[in-house]
């Protein structure tokens, strides 16, 4: 076997282990991509919830006020 023809081979393989390095590499990103966006896609909601129990909270807030003020008027 000659000197260039091992060279040509040599080189060969090395660019197979690469694209197959690279096919393997993209199916892991593809696979944590497919994860996040079932994750968010099932928690898609949690924003809002968040904004109607904060909004229960103030309002819970403002009537415990009420009721302290309301005791604290009393003789």
């Amino acid at each position: 076997m000659s000197p260039e023809t091992l060279s040509l081979l040599t080189l060969s393989v090395t660019l197979l282990v690469h694209l197959c390095g690279t096919i393997w590499w993209a199916a892991s990103i593809s696979r944590r991509v497919d994860h996040i966006e079932k994750w968010i896609t099932y928690h898609e909601h949690t924003a809002e919830r968040l904004a109607a129990l904060e909004q229960r909270i103030d309002h819970l807030y403002d009537g415990i006020q009420r009721i302290e003020i309301f005791l604290h008027q009393r003789p």
